[in-house]
């Protein structure tokens, strides 16, 4: 779902600020789940707008 203008300038909206601990709980279980221990793991917080012009 790509922001609007207004999302990017305005306070974060509370169904987004609410579902982060799910988002953290959901990456750990996919690292636990596709790595194993000694792997290196990149995590990349890259907005989905990056590079595309408004």
């Amino acid at each position: 779902m790509k922001e609007s203008i207004g999302d990017v300038v305005s306070t974060m909206r509370k169904e987004i600020a609410d579902s982060v601990n799910d988002v953290i709980d959901r990456i750990k279980r996919i690292i636990r789940e596709t790595t194993k221990e000694g792997d290196s793991v990149i995590i990349a917080g890259i907005g989905n707008t990056i590079g595309i012009a408004q």
